[in-house]
């Protein structure tokens, strides 16, 4: 059985070390895409690497020829006066992802600089070592020795604290990940402190040794946990500038961790701490229904699922709408926490009050200028039966003196009094035809111009859409040389909720739009009206209505078909803004839960559809 000395075990474990930090350093080289941390991570290990060889030479050399070559042990010491900063450039870049190499970073080397320069004089002036020894119990330090000491073990203290503080904050104090790094930094730090103070005799050998297996434990984590796959960025940091405020509390309902955008929200007006039980801290702010809350945070924790609701937090300066999401914490079967999740929507709201306000602006544009369109035809549609009341008139006023007239007369017989009494009845019959006629029509021009507030909870039934549409479009069908021919295939008349005005104006924009796709007339001579159909056909699917309006005229392009209900584009160049079209599609989705589209051929017609929702008379 071979039996190995210390000295040989020493050296057995520098050449491991030294070989296993050299196989991480190939690792790294070979990474094509490299951070901050690729970089100092490879200084990091060829300062080990170079401590490491002039330890072994240095041993060797003192091994065969009986005492210390002093270039070797300059060697050890570039190792040992930059590792150190070398270690927290390492720390610092883990906890900040990236750095910039200020003045202040270069300035850290101003000691190790110093350090080198002071051994390599040392003979001189004896300031760094009195007595050098490969042992530490034999070594006699030099006054300048402390400085270096004190510096050195300030940047490791520092580079072990920024990677220990900022990966348990980032995974936790029991995450692997932290455990390693924890003992990795453990072990150099205690053989540094034992060779300083020379408690136990140790060799040079032990600090790069441990500084070795301080960097291969390192190494195990960042390979373990993809570190390095990706930038190591603070995961508190992150969350703490997202624009949302959270909270994660456990199945105690005891608070976990949160962010600093939560505490902007309610600064000033509740005080989050860890540990705490959320709803004991919400006691005070009466802004929220705790036992709401508490009820959604059960529902989630049975059902598993994440729950949205909207709260609106008026307290002290806050003024304020949320979307709260509460979300369960999942890992395999088990249940760990939940977190609440507040998205500040109020400006996102004011902005949705400030496009529906200027959405109604733009609808209440359109519904004027499309009836100063309808005046000329309204005028037109009521002069008709005025004219007629007022010759019903006249032919009442005459029978009336014929009646008198008659009154005593032996002459007029009884046939004939009875003759001018139906003659009477049949213009009070047609007097009251026109005033129903004048009567329709006034509640047609009413629904246009009353505005659309008063008239979103009435519900409505299809035979009145249509009244309404034949009056207002006659005159615009007729002095255009259209011809509109109206199809209800429906039996039944169902109600319809919401403005009955703004429906009837998306109708009578598209047989508008009908019209204008056979083109302006020129000539009025000869003109076809039947080769001008336009076809309003009613029909039903399933819970709706549908009316459609059907033209045989030019039809839409493609490239504008595709984005009709979605842009404000148009057909008809200057004389049109696509406003119409694409209001009249949101306000279908929105007042009448229905939606719109599209049926177009070049050349040959187009149909458009809108679907709204119907209810039982």
């Amino acid at each position: 059985m071979i039996k190995l000395s210390s000295n040989s075990l020493q050296y057995i474990f520098l050449i491991a070390s030294t070989l296993l930090i050299g196989f991480l350093l190939i690792i790294l080289i070979k990474i094509k895409k490299k951070s901050q941390m690729h970089y100092i991570l490879v200084s990091l290990i060829t300062l080990l690497i170079i401590w490491n060889l002039g330890v072994g030479s240095d041993k060797l050399w003192s091994d065969i020829y009986g005492y210390s070559n002093m270039f070797f042990v300059f060697i050890i010491f570039i190792g040992t006066c930059f590792t150190p900063v070398s270690l927290l450039l390492t720390g610092i870049i883990f906890a900040k992802t990236k750095i910039n190499f200020k003045f202040k970073y270069i300035l850290l080397l101003a000691i190790p600089i110093t350090s080198t320069l002071v051994l390599w004089t040392n003979n001189y002036h004896h300031l760094f070592f009195i007595k050098y020894s490969f042992t530490s119990n034999n070594v006699i330090y030099g006054r300048y020795f402390l400085i270096h000491a004190v510096y050195s073990y300030i940047c490791i203290l520092l580079g072990m604290y920024y990677l220990l503080y900022f990966s348990v904050k980032n995974t936790g104090i029991f995450s692997k990940q932290s455990v390693l790094i924890l003992t990795g930094s453990c072990i150099p730090l205690i053989v540094n402190i034992l060779f300083t103070l020379k408690i136990f005799e140790i060799t040079l050998f032990a600090t790069p040794i441990a500084f070795s297996i301080a960097i291969i434990f390192f190494f195990a984590a960042i390979i373990k946990y993809d570190f390095l796959g990706v930038l190591p960025i603070a995961i508190q940091t992150a969350v703490d500038r997202i624009s949302d405020g959270f909270i994660i509390i456990d199945l105690e309902y005891r608070i976990v961790n949160y962010n600093k955008t939560l505490m902007a929200m309610f600064n000033g007006i509740v005080e989050v701490k860890r540990k705490d039980d959320i709803f004991s801290m919400l006691k005070a702010f009466k802004a929220i229904d705790v036992k709401k809350l508490k009820s959604y945070i059960e529902e989630v924790v049975k059902t598993r699922k994440s729950i949205v609701f909207e709260q609106y937090i008026k307290v002290l300066n806050v003024d304020k709408y949320f979307d709260i999401e509460i979300t369960p914490i999942i890992e395999g079967e088990n249940h760990l926490g939940t977190i609440i999740l507040l998205n500040d929507i109020t400006e996102h709201k004011a902005n949705l009050k400030k496009i529906n306000e200027q959405q109604e602006q733009i609808i209440e544009k359109e519904r004027l200028a499309s009836l100063g369109t309808l005046m000329g035809g309204i005028s037109h549609n009521l002069k008709t039966p005025i004219m007629s009341i007022s010759g019903c008139i006249i032919a009442l006023e005459d029978l009336t003196k014929e009646y008198y007239e008659s009154v005593g007369n032996s002459i007029v017989s009884e046939d004939d009094h009875r003759e001018i009494a139906n003659e009477m009845s049949i213009n009070l019959k047609d007097i009251k035809e026109h005033f129903s006629y004048m009567s329709k029509a006034l509640t047609a021009i009413k629904n246009q111009v009353a505005s659309s507030d008063s008239r979103k909870e009435i519900s409505f039934t299809q035979d009145e859409i249509l009244q309404n549409i034949e009056f207002l479009m006659k005159y615009e069908i007729k002095s255009n040389f259209c011809n509109l021919i109206i199809s209800n295939e429906i039996q039944n008349n169902f109600l319809i909720n919401g403005d009955i005005g703004t429906l009837v104006q998306i109708i009578n924009n598209l047989i508008s739009n009908s019209i204008q796709s056979y083109g302006k007339i020129t000539d009025t001579t000869n003109i076809d009206v039947s080769s001008r159909k336009i076809e309003l056909i009613i029909y039903e699917i399933d819970n709706y209505i549908v009316f459609k309006v059907k033209d045989y005229g030019r039809g839409v392009p493609q490239r504008i078909k595709d984005k009709l209900f979605k842009e404000m584009v148009t057909t008809k160049g200057k004389e049109g803004s696509g406003i119409g079209l694409y209001l009249s599609y949101s306000k279908v989705k929105v007042m009448f839960n229905g939606d719109m589209w599209l049926e177009s051929e070049e050349e040959k017609g187009s149909s458009f559809y809108v679907k709204v929702k119907k209810f039982l008379l």
